[in-house]
């Protein structure tokens, strides 16, 4: 899931909880002269807040500037923007509001089982979604119940296609003697023979910080997902079936610990906290990211940046050629909201071919519209954001947005001790069937 907290900065905007309750308690309101005013919260999140975008002001940030352009379509509507302090928080701060009757009238909260479980103060928006946006945006299955086809919509999935692979630094893979745009690494032994030859020549083959096991998030996921499938992790999360019966659970697990003993992943990865800088400074040839770090490495890398994806982890996987991804945020309405339809209006404009081209100029990532091309988009053939974009229709939903919160928790909390060995990969499935249902 798009919980990228590593690029997460102070903002001056963000307000508390605590000091100033009313700010995350505003439903829709109507002034006596008749303005409506929607509440909106929009999180610390890569999907409208771009990392760079969060060192400016709030009123140069292109969601901000959206929200002007969509005001002066439609005179008398005001937009009241709300940046709460952390997403995983503003998921139970919104049942709450919710639950009160004073939930914002828009919240952008993570897709998947993250919505399903707060379906009882969200919106379904099945008679209010425009046929034209069901045909022409990716990623419906992201906010429709259980993942089914026909399930009720809960929200827009958000206007990004966040997308998992891994950014390296092409100097350095040359100086190991390989070429990652010629003949990259297919397999796992041939992306072991490429950390080899990596670790050879005194580069760490791969840098990240597991306090969050981002790299499993990002990389491991995809090589348990492309063998299991969604729909079977579904049952499992559930209790219809067992992780613990998983072999390519297990199996991704032990060698995502395997990586950390052959010294491919950092020796220091529980506790680091700069891999991010320490990749662009080049002290490692990869680095998992999502499409949202790119725009930076080419800047700090320039040519250098190459874009790589994961290795299939088996000949037999069910899933090849894929990436982990989707639009894992969405944008909810609250049951409580006075104006739904005005509400998603908005939403549907923030999905719209002209919009997700504004949001494209300032954070450039495969776009979930269908009618776009990389043409379109300005992206050059052989670039990056290019070989990415093959993905937008192809990639394999996030897993951890498909764990119910209670499995999600267990997951999230004992992966990194997988990694760094001081937990078995048979335990950790354990304790996710304990708490599934």
């Amino acid at each position: 899931m798009k919980r990228n907290l590593m690029k997460t900065l102070v903002l001056a905007v963000l307000l508390t909880l605590v000091l100033l309750p009313s700010a995350f308690a505003k439903g829709s309101q109507e002034s006596a002269a008749g303005t409506i005013t929607l509440s909106v919260w929009i999180n610390n999140s890569d999907s409208y807040i771009g990392p760079e975008e969060q060192k400016l002001p709030q009123e140069q940030w292109y969601i901000s500037k959206a929200f002007k352009r969509f005001e002066a379509e439609n005179p008398g509507v005001k937009i009241e923007l709300t940046v709460p302090p952390d997403q995983e928080g503003a998921h139970q701060s919104f049942k709450a509001a919710g639950l009160a009757g004073n939930a914002p009238d828009i919240a952008n909260l993570w897709s998947g089982q993250p919505i399903f479980a707060l379906k009882d103060v969200i919106l379904p928006l099945d008679n209010l979604v425009q046929a034209a946006d069901l045909k022409n945006i990716w990623g419906w299955e992201s906010v429709r119940e259980g993942f089914k086809s026909n399930g009720t919509i809960l929200g827009y999935p958000a206007s990004q296609n966040q997308l998992c692979f891994f950014i390296y630094n092409k100097k350095i893979v040359k100086d190991a003697g390989l070429d990652f745009e010629a003949k990259p690494p297919k397999t796992i032994e041939e992306f072991d023979a490429a950390c080899a030859k990596i670790k050879a020549i005194g580069k760490q083959p791969i840098v990240v910080d597991e306090s969050f096991p981002w790299f499993y998030l990002w990389i491991g996921q995809y090589w348990w997902a492309q063998i299991t499938g969604g729909d079977v992790i579904s049952q499992e999360t559930i209790g219809l079936k067992k992780f613990s019966d998983d072999k390519a659970l297990i199996d991704s697990l032990v060698y995502y610990n395997k990586l950390y003993k052959n010294g491919y992943l950092n020796s220091d990865m529980g506790t680091s906290a700069d891999s991010w800088n320490r990749f662009l400074q080049g002290e490692a040839a990869m680095y998992p990211a999502v499409t949202s770090f790119l725009a930076d490495a080419e800047s700090a890398l320039g040519a250098d940046a190459g874009a790589l994806a994961p290795p299939e982890f088996t000949a037999t996987a069910k899933v090849k050629n894929s990436l982990i991804g989707g639009p894992g945020q969405s944008m909810v309405v609250s049951k409580n909201s006075k104006h739904p339809e005005l509400a998603v209006k908005l939403l549907s404009f923030l999905n719209s071919k002209k919009e997700v081209l504004e949001a494209q100029k300032v954070m450039p990532v495969p776009p979930i519209r269908t009618d776009l091309s990389t043409q379109e988009l300005g992206w050059a053939p052989n670039s990056n954001i290019s070989k990415l974009f093959q993905y937008s229709s192809t990639y394999m939903y996030w897993i951890d947005n498909r764990l119910t919160p209670p499995v999600a928790d267990v997951y999230y909390k004992q992966l990194t001790l997988v990694g760094l060995g001081k937990m078995t990969p048979q335990e950790l499935a354990a304790e996710m069937d304990k708490v599934s249902k």
